[in-house]
């Protein structure tokens, strides 16, 4: 038999398979849970981050100064401004306003006078009040610019509506025009066909003879004298009438046949 054991220590060996379980929860009461972590990480991170932007706006402060009497003179002047425009739409009891409004200023000027402001901000508000102005009068100028030049974008829009009825009213005209020229070629086509369809009905010559004499042979054998007669009638007024009259109408027949071979090649050329 085997002796019984002497010491009360308990035996290190665990139940058969006990040890990898006890080990994992020893593991997982030793792991912090992640979401607390970084909820504590980041308050920290913010409480320090605000701690030290308290500290600078501290010793910002620290270097801060009251205003100037230039900017208290401007602020002066604007207030001032601003009390007479409102006066001016008063129509009663005009002394007892100014003296309020007046009163009114002079606190708000000696607040303004022990109010400190930094250094970098300070400046002359009536260099600002003059560079408020100016800009203010570019304002108005570009304004007035942007006006003119809507201005003249209507006239011009209008310009081009009129343009584009003059256009409309031409295009009717040429419209007009082509139908007539057509008309006219129709017309000219037709009266070529029919000049070339024409017959005169002349009566027929009388066959003559190589021997015969002409008229004006048998005339002047007629005549005893046929010099003098010829003479006679070269010099005559009415003989000279008549034949500048067969000359001019020899010029309106060639007139007209020159009209009638052009008018035959136009229609040729249609």
């Amino acid at each position: 038999m085997k002796p019984a054991r002497g010491s009360a220590r308990p035996s290190t060996k665990g139940l058969k398979g006990g040890g990898r379980g006890v080990k994992q929860v020893q593991q997982q009461d030793q792991t912090p849970l992640p979401d607390d972590g970084r909820v504590q990480e980041k308050s920290r991170k913010s409480g320090v981050a605000a701690e030290t932007r308290k500290e600078r706006k501290r010793k910002g402060q620290e270097n801060w100064k009251p205003l100037d009497k230039s900017s208290i003179s401007a602020i002066d002047n604007m207030l001032g401004l601003s009390i007479l425009s409102v006066l001016t739409m008063r129509r009663k009891d005009k002394e007892e306003a100014q003296q309020h409004l007046n009163s009114l200023k002079d606190q708000f000027l000696a607040k303004c006078a022990q109010l400190p402001v930094p250094s970098r901000k300070s400046g002359n508000m009536m260099q600002v009040s003059r560079q408020f102005h100016t800009e203010s009068q570019k304002v108005k100028h570009g304004k007035k610019k942007i006006e003119a030049y809507e201005e003249s974008s209507r006239e011009v829009l209008n310009k081009l509506e009129q343009l584009q009825g003059q256009r409309d009213s031409l295009e009717d005209k040429c419209r007009i025009m082509r139908d007539k020229l057509e008309d006219e070629e129709e017309n000219a086509q037709e009266l070529t066909q029919m000049s070339e369809q024409a017959v005169l009905n002349l009566p027929a010559v009388s066959a003559y003879r190589d021997d015969e004499p002409t008229l004006q042979e048998q005339m002047m054998n007629m005549v005893t004298n046929p010099e003098a007669v010829m003479k006679t009638l070269q010099n005559c007024r009415v003989m000279r009438n008549t034949n500048a009259f067969l000359e001019l109408a020899h010029k309106q027949a060639d007139g007209l046949l020159t009209h009638s071979k052009t008018t035959e090649a136009l229609g040729s050329a249609v």
